[in-house]
């Protein structure tokens, strides 16, 4: 069932395409709730913001505009997640006062951004289509074949120059002394 047809069939009413969609699409707008919560993200609130971007376009089904399903599961779900961090941060900002957090926590959450920095940095090293191959699969979690269709590639020369990029990316971190040989 292609992108169309679920549309029409959402608009519909029927709920097997609803279930189609977040088969396809579920993992895809889990893991653009979770960049956009970063460390912030608990597994249950990247389920929950999910859950909200397929209720609303079952909720919206009828007034749908668009041919770009993707497109807009991407940006409701970004909308929902920045929303969330809003209001997270709202409903925090007067007890920053008297919370106390551990070190170990601070060091944990201090760590975690130096990588991310580390690995950010790394990747601009690659060359723009590899790049764009790369965060395809390992940040998107878009399949092989999906991103050789869409990037009009073969199969394997996507495989090629994603083992190219592990390649590239372990060399940089290696020579920063981010990670070690063992």
């Amino acid at each position: 069932m292609d992108d169309s047809e679920i549309i029409s069939r959402l608009r519909k009413g029927d709920q097997k395409a609803l279930e189609h969609l977040i088969s396809q699409y579920g993992s895809y707008v889990a893991a653009v709730v979770n960049h956009q919560l970063g460390a912030f993200s608990s597994p249950e609130d990247v389920e929950e913001l999910a859950s909200d971007v397929f209720a609303a376009i079952w909720r919206s089904r009828h007034k749908l505009k668009t041919d770009h399903i993707r497109g807009w599961l991407g940006t409701t779900a970004r909308n929902r997640a920045r929303d969330f961090l809003r209001k997270r941060s709202l409903l925090t900002a007067d007890e920053e006062d008297y919370i106390h957090v551990a070190g170990d926590d601070v060091q944990r959450l201090l760590e975690e951004r130096e990588r991310t920095r580390l690995v950010r940095e790394a990747l601009t090293a690659l060359h723009t289509e590899d790049r764009e191959i790369f965060l395809r699969r390992y940040y998107y979690n878009q399949s092989i074949g999906c991103i050789s269709e869409e990037m009009s590639l073969n199969e394997n020369t996507v495989k090629t120059r994603l083992a190219r990029g592990r390649r590239k990316l372990k060399e940089i971190l290696l020579q920063g002394g981010y990670i070690h040989e063992g």
